[in-house]
């Protein structure tokens, strides 16, 4: 079984003008990730609107991110129609190292029998390591460390979570399973630092795409016992985090616009019903990533 590390990059999907995926934009894209060092990328998840996403594309996604990219790649297989969810786990199992799978996000406070019930039968369709994906802001379905508990009972391979409720006392109950063995890993940029000194796998970014050098730096640091750079980074990448956390852009249309500082070909589109950015914003975006962030 292939080894998980983080920080794990949660991809953004670039789109052409007319809505069609930008291949040459994404294959640019993750050449400059592996040139910053990252080894772990997630596709097809919230970062990469894959709910705006057809099946076709996802497929289209994931394969050409196998091409193009030399790591380990994780792909969310999420859907409401769990006939979709087999179709995307079949396809993956040529493509992916792990898979991603959120409780069913439509139909909200399904009774915790149906969430088991539908995870249990995703898990048994798949012959990867598979991920579960606890995102309860979203999906308003939460997951448990009592449910995981149960369905690890009768399924291998389930070796994880990505936990991003950003809660890491929740955390550090998903890791106490299977005798301390299940694998964490926390979406929330603010907590990198204080995830790994808590003893859980690292972190899942979305975010960050645009600056991947500090959450590389901080693991790094970390794990080769410097614990005051991985804190001095995780300081300079908060000033991004509060930036974000302010800017009234949604993330995603955000995030796009700072990656553009750093490949100048990368489009900033986003699909419906994800609203496009004003030009005063974008260049409000740009001048304080120039001035705060690459000075």
């Amino acid at each position: 079984m292939i080894k998980i590390t983080g920080p794990i990059f949660a991809i953004l999907t670039p789109f052409e003008a007319s809505g069609k995926i930008d291949f040459t934009a994404l294959s640019e894209y993750l050449s400059f990730l592996q040139t910053k060092g990252v080894e772990t990328i997630l596709t097809n998840g919230t970062t990469a609107e894959f709910p705006s996403l057809s099946l076709e594309e996802r497929k289209a996604l994931v394969e050409h991110c196998r091409k193009a990219f030399d790591g380990v790649i994780l792909n969310n297989v999420s859907a409401c129609c769990l006939g979709d969810c087999f179709k995307l786990v079949n396809h993956s199992e040529s493509y992916a190292d792990a898979l991603v799978v959120l409780p069913p996000y439509y139909y909200a406070s399904v009774s915790e029998k149906g969430i088991l019930a539908f995870l249990a039968e995703v898990l048994t369709q798949s012959r990867l390591p598979t991920y579960l994906y606890h995102f309860p802001k979203q999906t308003q379905n939460p997951i448990t460390p009592n449910m995981v508990e149960m369905l690890l009972n009768d399924h291998n391979n389930l070796v994880g979570i990505k936990d991003s409720e950003a809660n890491l006392e929740t955390s550090l109950k998903f890791k106490a399973l299977k005798d301390g063995t299940f694998q964490v890993f926390v979406g929330g940029d603010r907590l990198a630092f204080e995830t790994l000194k808590s003893g859980l796998e690292g972190s899942v970014t979305g975010g960050g795409n645009a600056f991947p050098e500090f959450l590389i730096s901080i693991s790094r640091a970390f794990h080769a016992g410097d614990l005051e750079t991985a804190e001095t980074m995780q300081r300079a990448l908060d000033v991004w985090n509060k930036f974000r956390k302010q800017n009234r852009l949604g993330e995603i249309a955000l995030t796009k616009i700072a990656l553009r500082t750093r490949l100048a070909n990368f489009p900033t589109f986003v699909r419906l019903p994800l609203a496009q950015s004003e030009p005063t914003v974008l260049t409000e975006i740009e001048r304080f990533v120039n001035k705060e962030i690459l000075r």
